[in-house]
């Protein structure tokens, strides 16, 4: 008889990943490929029916690498990025990357208010919130004012496969369409795009059965339990082990991403306040538990300033870093500023050299990194412990910065931990696995 496997598919931004365990999580295959969007400018969006059919082809090839019979599924993935459906279950409009632009914040702003958006939702008001996409579809899909449901690129691409209309919880927290503060379906909100009491259908949390995968589906996949995993950052947290009360979980990627979870609600000016900040609340992929998450453009910048001064490899990233660490912060006056659009560097001086501007760009992120901790610090104690993730940690300068910012920290050593902590959350949706306390 051949052996049980768990699937598990991180829906990314740049790419959609799926990796075939064990039930021991032991990773048996893995798969890849881009993400389909269509790009212009700056303007990125999807064509939702082909986003399913690529995830499946991927989940499919990584099974069928694996051998074995696939016993569950389980989906992760970014956000803000959704459908809007008809009662036929329609798209009917592209899905809008969360770092499209295209977003309409003035309705939301007079009907509901900035500061009660921010209470309400955990989330700043802005162009990202599906809430803010939703509007401007609206205006330019006026179909979509008569959308039946909304749901999160992972939600749909179950759906697609067999599963039931569902929201999971982590994921519409971070829509602008849930009141984390009362943990609910937030019905103005819903109310301002069209959408009615059962906008957001079922609600569940991560983990949960779903469905099973449908004989439409390739025969590999035919079958499977289905379960969404979460927001990808909640559940390469929680396969870390760093999604405990007290524990600090610092993910170094495109974006760096601070979380911290914990179960005592925080008041409505706390929660206005950190999402002014940047730092959004939401449900967490652990029932009845909280997760802040922070998130800055680390990654990003470090790799334009790889760019810049002509470096592009590993290891000479890596050599690159070696230098920093020996250059003398104080021999140079350069400053950087940085934001998700760009990089600027000023102060040029003739001690300037791509070591000292990648000392530089280290030591200003982390300063941005650690106000940042600072503030989350502030409404929920100080952490007991730290885990890193992420490959800028294993340059020598990041490393080193870190090391002043944290003291301690543990590195954790997990290879796509959002695909398999989705593989994790699958065995837990089959009863195969128990979910970690």
């Amino acid at each position: 008889m051949s052996q049980q496997i768990l699937i598990g598919v991180d829906i990314g931004t740049s790419r959609i990943k799926a990796v075939a365990t064990d039930i021991d999580l032991k990773v048996i295959a893995e798969y890849a490929e881009p993400t389909p969007w269509r790009h212009e400018k700056n303007n990125s969006d999807i064509d939702m029916l082909l986003l399913a059919k690529t995830v499946t082809a991927v989940a499919a090839k990584a099974a069928e690498l694996a051998g074995g019979k696939v016993a569950a599924i389980g989906f992760t993935g970014f956000s803000e990025t959704g459908v809007l459906i008809d009662g036929a279950g329609k798209p009917l409009a592209p899905g809008l990357a969360w770092h499209d632009p295209r977003g309409l914040t003035e309705p939301i702003i007079k009907e509901l208010g900035d500061y009660e958006f921010r209470a309400r939702a955990g989330a700043l008001l802005n162009e990202i919130a599906s809430i803010s996409k939703t509007l401007w579809l609206n205006q330019e899909y006026p179909e979509t004012r008569k959308a039946k449901h909304f749901l999160s690129a992972p939600e749909w691409v179950a759906y697609c496969l067999g599963a039931d209309l569902v929201n999971e919880l982590s994921l519409v927290s971070r829509t602008g369409f849930y009141d984390v503060e009362a943990r609910a379906p937030w019905r103005e909100a819903m109310s301002l795009v069209g959408g009615g009491e059962d906008f957001l259908a079922r609600l569940v949390v991560a983990g949960e059965p779903i469905g099973v995968v449908n004989n439409d589906a390739p025969e590999v996949l035919r079958g499977a339990v289905i379960t969404i995993a979460g927001h990808d950052h909640f559940t390469a947290a929680y396969y870390c082990g760093a999604i405990n009360e007290g524990s600090l979980f610092d993910s170094m990627g495109t974006a760096e991403a601070l979380l911290r979870t914990f179960k005592k609600p925080l008041s409505r000016d706390a929660i206005a306040e950190l999402a002014a900040a940047n730092v959004g609340l939401s449900a967490s992929v652990i029932a009845d538990h909280f997760t802040l998450l922070g998130a800055l453009p680390t990654g990003l910048t470090l790799e334009r300033v790889c760019s810049l001064v002509g470096v592009s490899t590993r290891d000479e990233k890596i050599a690159l870093g070696e230098v920093a660490l020996k250059i003398d912060p104080k021999a140079s006056a350069l400053r950087v500023n940085n934001d998700y659009h760009g990089l600027s560097v000023t102060n040029l001086d003739d001690a300037v050299s791509p070591a000292a501007l990648f000392r530089a760009t280290a030591e200003h992120l982390v300063e941005e990194s650690a106000n940042m901790v600072s503030l989350i610090e502030k409404f929920t104690g100080q952490a007991t412990d730290v885990v890193i993730a992420g490959g800028w940690v294993k340059n020598p300068m990041i490393a080193s910065a870190k090391t002043k910012q944290f003291g301690s920290y543990k590195v954790s050593d997990a290879t796509e931990a959002g695909a398999t902590g989705a593989a994790e959350f699958a065995g837990i949706a089959a009863g195969i696995l128990k979910l970690r306390s």
